[in-house]
């Protein structure tokens, strides 16, 4: 680490542990390059067209007397203009409105052996999680509303193509209220909002100190998450298995490369301690653990955009799992 400069901190200390414990989780690192090539090399797309596609038409059917149909070509394109062009009306509105097309879906018209219906259409399962595709990449280059310079998100993590947790890392010398502040800054009308239309869960982090927040949360509202099941072995092995050559070579390059002989080393010591970055990222990036999130325990209320905190969400758990306990007959 000593033979590198000082700025590289921020990626060896957060960034890089981040998308390799990301992708420990099952998630498929795409290097900047590989993104933006999904949003057919343009910084102002925001989705991954290519992958969103692909997946729309995996997902989703037509039930009609027994026997299943595909959605037509046109209909798939009609439901990724609807989720990629929705009609802005600010930031919270207009995220309100995608979130329900996220979590509900769309109906879309479609003849059927000559017998024209409206079907459901969906965007992501949230029933069989393997149905859905995680990606996760950095860098993420957004074009700025109004002008073509970017902003450029650390980590962003995507499900079939749609971006649902934005990142920013900090080195542990720097207060994480500055990744906070940038988060916030990032989703003013004058620069990217149009990411955090889709983004539900947003993260900031160093190894000392993790906050999170959803989109439209003024800073008092960022708060800490306690994992209040014992996860500790599994958070263990989140950080400490080691990536596969070939997952090394997709993550080590470009502005990473020079890093790969840090980790190589790191590897080799084995187990380290674990960081409340480690923590926070295995709580709310667990692929099951994102979906229970994104489409149970988020609401629009007042105008504001809220999700839950970690309490609220062990007691709702608790709560089901013993209304769903059938009673021991007597």
């Amino acid at each position: 680490m000593q033979n590198l400069p000082p700025a590289y901190d921020e990626k060896l200390l957060s960034q890089i542990p981040a998308l390799k414990q990301l992708i420990n989780l099952g998630y498929t690192y795409l290097s900047p390059k590989e993104a933006l090539a999904e949003r057919y090399n343009k910084n102002s797309n925001i989705l991954l067209e290519r992958i969103l596609a692909e997946q729309l038409k995996k997902i989703n059917r037509i039930n009609y007397r027994g026997d299943e149909y595909l959605f037509s070509e046109e209909n798939i394109q009609a439901a990724i203009q609807k989720l990629k062009n929705p009609q802005y009306d600010g930031l919270l509105k207009t995220s309100e409105d995608v979130y329900d097309l996220l979590t509900l879906g769309c109906s879309l018209a479609q003849s059927v052996e000559g017998d024209l219906k409206s079907h459901s259409f969906k965007y992501i399962d949230f029933k069989d999680i393997e149905n859905n595709v995680f990606h996760v990449t950095a860098e993420f280059s957004v074009e700025r509303n109004r002008s073509t310079e970017p902003r450029r998100a650390d980590i962003v993590v995507f499900v079939n193509g749609i971006p649902l947790i934005v990142m920013e890392c900090k080195k542990p010398s720097i207060d994480i209220t500055e990744a906070v502040t940038q988060l916030i800054s990032y989703q003013r009308d004058e620069n990217i909002p149009k990411l955090f239309i889709y983004s539900q869960i947003l993260i900031a982090i160093n190894s000392n100190e993790a906050k999170y927040a959803t989109t439209g949360a003024a800073s008092e509202y960022w708060g800490i998450w306690r994992e209040l099941e014992s996860k500790g072995e599994e958070i263990q092995r989140s950080v400490s298995k080691k990536l596969s050559s070939a997952e090394k070579d997709n993550l080590f390059q470009g502005d990473f490369s020079k890093a790969r002989r840090h980790f190589n080393i790191q590897d080799q010591a084995g187990k380290r301690l674990l960081t409340e970055q480690d923590k926070l990222i295995f709580s709310l990036c667990q692929r099951d653990r994102l979906l229970d999130l994104v489409f149970n325990y988020m609401i629009y209320d007042s105008g504001n955009k809220k999700i839950a905190r970690y309490q609220q969400y062990f007691v709702i758990r608790s709560t089901m799992a013993r209304i769903s306990v059938p009673p021991n007959p007597e």
